[in-house]
C-alpha cells in the first residue's frame, strides 16, 4: 500500500492486487452502499493516519474517487471537504461519495461556448452517421468563464483524441486530472452532458458572450446572448 499525502486534505492511497486481497476486497465489489467496503475505508484511513498523520473522518465532507491499476489493485483519491460543516454523507447518494472510474477518462477544456455547441453537435452527428458513438458517458463543469467536459471513451481513445482536439483542448486524464476538475469547477451536469448540449440552439455569429451563463443540472440551458 502505497500512501501519498498531498494535502491535509487530499490523500492519494495506492492498493496492489495483494493488498485489496489481504482485504478480502475486489475493485469490482467497491460500493459505498456496502457495510464491507465502508470497513475496508475504515482501515484504510487507519493506515493513512498511522503513516502521514492526517485524520479524515469518513463520516464528514467526504469524497473518494477510484479507479483501477493496469497491473491490478486500485487507486483511490480521498478528499475531505467543509470542514466543520454538515456532513456531506447526510441526504446524499452513496455513489456520490465513492465515484468508480472503470476507463480512463479525458479532460476537454473549452474558452468559448460556440465551440462546445459545436463540438457536442459535430460529435452527435458523427455518431448517427459513423459506426457507433466516439463517448460513453460525459460530464460537463465551468468555472466562470471557461468549460470542461469530462469524456468517457466509447472506442478508440485516438480516435476521440482527434475529433475532440479540434474544438477544444486537452488538459488532463486520469484520476488526478478529473479530481481535481470535479473538485474546483462547478458542475452542470453530471452525465450525457454531449447529448444536452447537442440540442443546444447555435449562437448568432457577432454577437458577445455574456459574463453570466445560466446552466441547470440535468438540462442545460445556454443562452449566449
Amino acid at each position: 500500500m502505497r500512501i501519498e499525502a498531498v494535502t491535509q486534505r487530499k490523500i492519494i492511497v495506492e492498493l496492489s492486487a495483494e493488498d485489496l486481497r489481504t482485504l478480502d476486497m475486489t475493485y469490482e465489489a467497491l460500493d459505498y452502499t456496502s457495510i464491507e467496503t465502508r470497513r475496508v475505508i475504515w482501515v484504510i484511513l487507519d493506515r493513512v493516519r498511522e503513516a502521514t498523520g492526517c485524520d479524515i473522518d469518513p463520516s464528514g465532507q467526504l469524497l473518494i474517487d477510484a479507479m483501477p491499476r493496469p497491473t491490478g489493485g486500485c487507486i483511490l483519491f480521498f478528499t475531505l471537504r467543509g470542514g466543520a460543516a454538515e456532513p456531506f454523507s447526510v441526504g446524499v447518494p452513496p455513489q456520490r461519495i465513492l465515484r468508480k472510474q472503470d476507463q480512463l477518462m479525458l479532460a476537454y477544456e473549452f474558452s468559448d461556448v460556440n465551440a462546445l455547441l459545436d463540438c457536442a453537435r459535430s460529435c452527435a452527428c458523427s455518431a448517427a452517421e459513423e459506426d457507433g458513438a466516439l463517448v460513453g458517458d460525459s460530464e460537463l463543469y465551468t468555472d466562470g468563464k471557461r468549460f470542461r467536459l469530462l469524456l468517457c471513451p466509447a472506442q478508440d481513445i485516438a480516435a476521440l483524441k482527434n475529433f475532440f482536439s479540434e474544438f477544444g483542448r486537452l488538459c488532463g486524464e486520469g484520476i488526478y486530472d478529473i479530481s481535481a476538475t470535479r473538485e474546483h469547477w462547478r458542475c452542470l451536469t453530471r452525465e450525457r452532458a454531449l447529448e444536452s448540449l447537442a440540442g443546444q440552439r447555435a449562437a448568432r455569429p457577432r454577437r458577445v458572450l455574456r459574463e453570466s451563463v445560466p446552466f441547470r443540472a440535468g438540462r442545460i440551458s445556454v443562452n449566449p446572448f
